[in-house]
């Protein structure tokens, strides 16, 4: 069961929810009448009766209060299992259903106590539905690359089976760029022959440049569905366009996209779903208040789908740098030829840590080094 928790969470008053009466208080001692120490809580995410999906994540949120002192602990049990994440309040939980979860009724319990033995229980029942939600994520068997024995994780996304990792397949390094021969390149132009080249590779996969990348084939047409292997391993392809957006519709279908400060989902989130957790970092400054439907903040939350788009950036083919966007953006190609800029140039797809969109068609000059993803034929 995954669990992520967010104790920060400011509690935005006025919202319905069950609520709860102090169930035990008591005067202070030390020769000091105290008022009995009123305790109350409540659970204003989700309501009472409420219908949820058991695919979907259960966001759940609780606050307390005390009319003086300070409120101790605080104890979520879900269909009487205790949330050991929870111990204060308020809180923001998202609670993930057991595969073995079916519908029915589930209760949610809140148990709040006071530093004066005031204490308080708030309890809900939701209905519990299957829904006609995607399959969840689920990493398949690993790939092994014949070609030079890396191994690379898979996940099934519906569909779709896709590598969990950067193509790491480097047949040469190269150092100068070209947007028409193949040209291959490690992290920084590291040297492969180094400890940290290796290391680079291991970690982050290898850059090609779209000659590369499609290994001499021509990018599809817009109407094409014909497969690309290009630099990937027998059996799987470079992914379209197509392909691509079909992830980015898993995504939503399966109700991971990203939730706003208010509760609510951004249907156009879709981006920390399938960013790494960790490594993003957020421009010195932005233009607005960083949001939580951003890649690069609350990076816990990241990741729901397992593909783990980690931010390694680019390297560029022309301007003064070499490298850019490294811990800002992550990107891969797809084997589309470009529309707008012209068919020489090839539709990327692009996450930032400022962002909350995932970016399916941008065009990249074909110099430019990005990593690879391939794709189950």
């Amino acid at each position: 069961m995954k669990k992520i928790l967010l104790t920060s969470f400011i509690v935005a008053l006025g919202l319905l929810g069950a609520s709860c009466k102090d169930d035990n208080s008591t005067a202070g001692g030390g020769g000091e009448i105290l008022p009995d120490q009123q305790v109350s809580c409540e659970i204003f995410m989700p309501t009472n009766g409420e219908t949820v999906i058991i695919s979907d994540k259960l966001i759940i949120r609780g606050e307390g209060t005390t009319n003086y002192g300070k409120i101790i602990s605080a104890e979520l049990k879900v269909g009487g299992e205790v949330i050991t994440d929870i111990s204060s309040v308020p809180f923001y939980y998202e609670y993930t259903f057991p595969k073995e979860a079916e519908p029915g009724e589930l209760k949610i319990e809140l148990a709040v106590k006071g530093d004066h033995e005031g204490s308080a229980l708030a309890t809900i029942t939701v209905t519990t539905e299957l829904g006609d939600r995607p399959a969840p994520p689920q990493y398949g068997e690993d790939l092994t690359d014949t070609r030079d024995g890396n191994v690379y994780k898979t996940v099934q996304l519906a569909d779709q089976l896709w590598m969990a990792e950067n193509l790491r397949y480097l047949p040469e390094q190269n150092f100068d760029i070209s947007s028409t021969a193949p040209q291959y390149y490690v992290m920084f132009d590291s040297d492969i022959k180094t400890d940290l080249g290796k290391a680079y590779l291991k970690a982050y996969g290898a850059y090609y440049n779209l000659p590369a990348a499609l290994q001499g084939e021509t990018a599809l047409g817009e109407d094409e569905t014909r497969n690309i292997k290009g630099v990937c391993p027998d059996g799987w392809h470079i992914p379209s366009q197509k392909e691509w957006q079909t992830l980015s519709k898993y995504v939503l279908d399966s109700g991971m996209a990203a939730i706003m400060s208010d509760g609510q989902v951004d249907e156009t989130a879709i981006a920390k779903a399938l960013a790494s957790t960790t490594m993003w970092m957020l421009p010195e400054y932005t233009e607005i208040e960083p949001q939580p439907t951003w890649v690069g903040v609350e990076m816990e939350k990241n990741n729901a789908t397992l593909f783990n788009g980690l931010p390694i950036g680019f390297r560029a083919c022309a301007g003064d740098e070499d490298w850019m966007h490294t811990c800002y953006s992550a990107g891969w190609w797809s084997s589309t030829a470009g529309v707008q800029m012209g068919p020489e140039f090839g539709i990327t797809v692009r996450l930032w840590s400022d962002l909350h969109t995932f970016v399916t068609n941008a065009e990249f000059n074909p110099g430019v080094g990005l990593p690879v993803r391939c794709i189950k034929d």
